[in-house]
């Protein structure tokens, strides 16, 4: 397995007060046959749930010659960390209706969408961080 890129940096913390520095090394790989996460995007952001729904899908005018995926995996966090909302699907183009996993709306805020493209035969094809931020 190769590695395509090395991310490091120094991400400052103030928690409760307290300062303090933290050194990130993140070595990103990709097997051989991958998704082109790249082309993946959710619009519209911002998006209002009360109005619109987010569409995750690929970008227009982006290729769709990878791998057929089997189960896509998508998993909504708040700004805390907490899960909000986690589903699968079986293929592109997801729609989320800003509802977390009780059926209540999301309060206004940043989330996180991790989304990922898995096949049976070759594992996970791609991985993608996607930040969404919810009006009111």
């Amino acid at each position: 397995m190769r590695c395509d890129s090395i991310f490091m940096g120094i991400t400052f913390l103030k928690r409760a007060g307290v300062f303090g520095a933290l050194l990130s090394i993140v070595v990103f790989t990709r097997p051989a046959a991958s998704l082109n996460e790249n082309g993946i995007s959710a619009w519209p952001v911002p998006f209002n749930p009360s109005r619109q729904t987010l569409t995750i899908d690929y970008a227009p005018g982006e290729a769709k010659d990878t791998p057929a995926p089997d189960r896509i995996r998508i998993e909504i966090f708040d700004i805390n960390g907490d899960l909000v909302y986690e589903g699968s699907y079986a293929a592109l183009p997801i729609i989320w209706n800003g509802r977390n996993m009780s059926g209540l709306m999301v309060h206004p805020g940043l989330y996180i969408l991790k989304l990922r493209v898995e096949q049976s035969e070759l594992g996970t094809l791609g991985r993608r961080i996607i930040r969404i931020v919810v009006l009111r």
